[in-house]
């Protein structure tokens, strides 16, 4: 007789305990599902996503500035030579002088 009623107690126990944990956990759903609480959440996506973005428009942009540098860079020292060699082409020429074409 005495191992029923520990049993019944302990039945009682888990289930009331098991009641309180299923009340909890559906309040806190029932929380989140509320439309302030959506809206907050919709938001902050928003935000993350948005922050994303920026951020990889903004390394987009650094990385064709970089690269239009170095071919800038690159385009100069190519002309920068032929530049300065017809300029010394011109200067040994005499002015009266035609070219043949």
């Amino acid at each position: 007789m005495f191992k029923r009623v520990i049993w019944v107690s302990v039945g009682a126990v888990a289930g009331s305990a098991g009641t309180m944990w299923t009340q909890r956990k559906l309040k806190s759903q029932l929380a989140k599902a509320r439309p302030a609480a959506l809206v907050d959440r919709a938001r902050s996506g928003v935000d993350g996503v948005r922050e994303t973005v920026t951020a990889a428009i903004d390394e987009g942009r650094s990385v064709v500035r970089s690269s239009e540098r170095e071919m800038r860079h690159d385009l100069d020292q190519r002309i920068a030579p032929r530049s300065t060699a017809s300029r010394r082409v011109a200067a040994d020429t005499p002015s009266n002088v035609r070219s043949i074409r």
